[in-house]
This record gives C-alpha cells, sequence and structure tokens, in this order.
C-alpha cells in the first residue's frame, strides 16, 4: 500500500512537468528512448525509475526553461518525483537502501520523505491540499487541487454541488502546511486577489499562526481560517467576524468586521453596483458575513450571478 502510495506521489509532479514544458521535437536526438523491460525485478525497476528522472534533472540544469511564473520549475517537480521514488526502497525488502544513482546528485534528499505522510515536508503542501480537498468533498462540494488561474497557480477550487444561492456555492483555498514561519499579510492579499479574479470566496487552510495584522485582515475580508480541527467539522465553516475580548466587563459595543472595514471610496458611492461582494449578484446584508441575491425575482433554476 505505501508502495502504491509513493509511486502515486511520484506521478504527479511528472504530470505537472509535462503539463509545463513544451511538446519534443521528433528530430530531437537528446530524448533518453532506452526501452523499459516490464519482466524487471523490483530493484532494477527503481533504478531504472531514478536513471530516467536523473537524466531529466541534469538535462534541464543543462537548458532551464523560462519561468513558470508562480508554478515550481519542471526540474523541480522532476527532484520531487525522485524523492518519492528513491523513498521506496526503504518500502520494498528485495531493494538495496542504497542508491547509486542519487548518490550523484546535489539538492536531492530523501530523509524527509515518509510514506505514510505523503506530499507532507519543507516546501510540499499537498497534503495539506488534499486534506482541503476531501473536506470540501464530504461538506458536498466538487474539488480540484493544483488548478490555474491565468498564469497563478491555485491550491484548491470548488463548486457546491447543490447551489444555496450564497456566495460561499465557489471556493477558492489556499494552504500553508508550516511550523515555524507566520503567515504575513502578503499571502492573505494574494488569496483575497485570486478569491476576487475567480468570484469566489477566499478560504486559507493552515497549520501555522497568523501574525495580528493578517488574522484582522482575515476578519475584515471574511476570509475562512481554516485549522486542522476545522477540517473534522461537519460542513463549511463560517467566517470569523469578531474577536473576544481581553477584559471582564467590558461593556462598549463590539464593532464587526465590516464596521472595522470601512467603505468603498466617497468618489465611487454614487455609481450603481459598486458594493463589497465576491461574487457577482449578491450583495453584503448586516454587519457580520451574511449576503443576499440582489434580484429577488430568481427562481431556484437561475442563479443570482447569472448574466453579471
Amino acid at each position: 500500500m505505501f508502495a502504491h502510495r509513493l509511486l502515486y506521489l511520484a506521478n504527479e509532479p511528472i504530470t505537472e512537468a509535462k503539463r509545463l514544458l513544451s511538446e519534443p521535437d521528433p528530430d530531437d536526438d537528446s530524448a533518453d528512448d532506452r526501452p523499459v523491460d516490464s519482466t524487471v525485478e523490483y530493484a532494477a525497476a527503481v533504478t531504472q525509475i531514478e536513471q530516467q528522472l536523473s537524466w531529466l534533472i541534469r538535462s534541464l540544469h543543462a537548458g532551464q526553461p523560462a519561468a513558470h511564473h508562480y508554478d515550481e520549475a519542471p526540474v523541480e517537480k522532476f527532484t520531487t518525483a525522485l524523492e518519492y521514488a528513491t523513498a521506496l526502497r526503504d518500502i520494498l525488502p528485495a531493494v538495496p537502501d542504497d542508491s547509486s544513482v542519487v548518490a550523484d546528485l546535489e539538492d536531492v534528499s530523501v530523509d524527509e520523505v515518509d510514506p505514510h505522510v505523503g506530499g507532507r515536508g519543507e516546501s510540499d503542501g499537498r497534503w495539506l491540499e488534499y486534506q482541503l480537498q476531501r473536506a470540501l468533498g464530504r461538506w458536498g462540494y466538487r474539488a480540484a487541487r493544483r488548478q490555474h488561474l491565468f498564469s497563478l497557480e491555485v491550491d484548491v477550487v470548488a463548486t457546491r454541488r447543490d447551489k444555496r444561492q450564497e456566495p460561499s456555492d465557489w471556493i477558492v483555498g489556499q494552504c500553508k502546511d508550516w511550523t515555524d514561519d507566520p503567515i504575513m499579510p502578503a499571502a492573505l492579499f494574494r488569496l483575497c486577489t485570486v478569491a476576487f479574479a475567480c468570484r469566489a470566496m477566499p478560504v486559507l487552510c493552515h497549520t501555522t499562526e497568523l501574525t495580528p495584522r493578517t488574522e484582522k485582515l482575515a476578519r475584515e475580508f471574511e476570509v475562512r481560517v481554516l485549522s486542522l480541527t476545522d477540517l473534522e467539522r461537519a460542513e463549511l465553516p463560517a467566517p470569523q467576524v469578531a474577536k473576544p475580548t481581553l477584559e471582564l466587563d467590558e461593556w462598549r459595543p463590539q464593532y464587526r468586521a465590516r464596521d472595522d472595514r470601512g467603505s468603498l471610496p466617497v468618489m465611487f458611492w454614487s455609481e450603481s453596483g459598486k458594493r463589497f461582494s465576491y461574487v457577482p449578484g449578491f450583495a453584503p446584508v448586516g454587519k457580520d458575513a451574511d449576503y443576499e441575491p440582489i434580484e429577488d425575482d430568481t427562481d431556484d433554476d437561475t442563479h443570482p450571478a447569472a448574466d453579471h
């Protein structure tokens, strides 16, 4: 079972790298076209996989393709695949533990690869993205990982199977499986920018701490901030809108997130349609995190965002 999981985790970055790379030239003689024998033993098969990935890594180091915006470069994806393939040596008894192929490569380490928690390691957020995807599926969403919005990579996108006429029918999720560094406002701004562009509600799933400024912005922009414990809930949690006071018997008015957020510039007030809303067709209602359709004559078969 662990070997099957490692092979799946090795294949995923290879598929992503193939999508990023251009199609090969049929007349190019640099391709490694050695036949793969399907009858080889485990030890030879693992070594052959390592050799193929090692050849790809060396080839890309020699001629690195153009930058891929916020996505990892293909050489990094092939390196990740090699790490998981080499971890098979600890799983399969008939395969020697040491790899002569990996020993000749720099910047490749398999010490952090754990087949029990595949995809979880330094600079690798696939494990947490998978956990969020599973939770969204249980909450009634169709969810997908590693999607692309123009030149940006989005960790998780989801749409509710049975629409509730709510902005949360669409979700954009960002995952931060960190242990030390706190989440800074820049990460939240990027998430909200992508959510606005996708006309979806933002979700931040994390395993670390938020700075006070990031926490405040998350409330004001109605970002659903989820911890690992929140992924065990029965439904998608609502965004946090107010922070508990540190004082006892303090009865001053408790302002909500929308009060603290403020409003649009005065120049835009007189223009119709100018309002804070992630999803077209909805307008914020009250001081918490509620929305309602702008047009009240919409039937059940027509979503409020239609034609907007």
